[in-house]
């Protein structure tokens, strides 16, 4: 007797914990900021002044907010895919 081969169904879980991950990495990127402070004495007249931006920069998060999107809407047409096909 011959057997059929039986196609192997991919699990569901990997790519909504790869869509998670993503958000995950970009909430901690984003998240964190670098800044300094110039502080100067009254006596000199001058005024102390802080500045804050994200620590990959500007140009770094649209670049990474760009490639999360990338990245996001493949997992999401794998997710659409599967579902079609089930």
């Amino acid at each position: 007797m011959e057997e059929t081969p039986q196609l192997r169904r991919r699990p569901r879980w990997p790519s909504p914990l790869a869509i998670l991950l993503v958000i995950a990495v970009d909430a901690f990127l984003i998240g964190f900021r670098t800044g300094e402070c110039v502080d100067y004495t009254a006596e000199s007249g001058a005024v102390s002044t802080c500045t804050s931006a994200p620590v990959l920069g500007p140009a770094g998060t649209w670049l990474l907010a760009a490639v999360s999107v990338l990245v996001i809407s493949f997992f999401v047409r794998r997710l659409v895919r599967a579902a079609r096909h089930r």
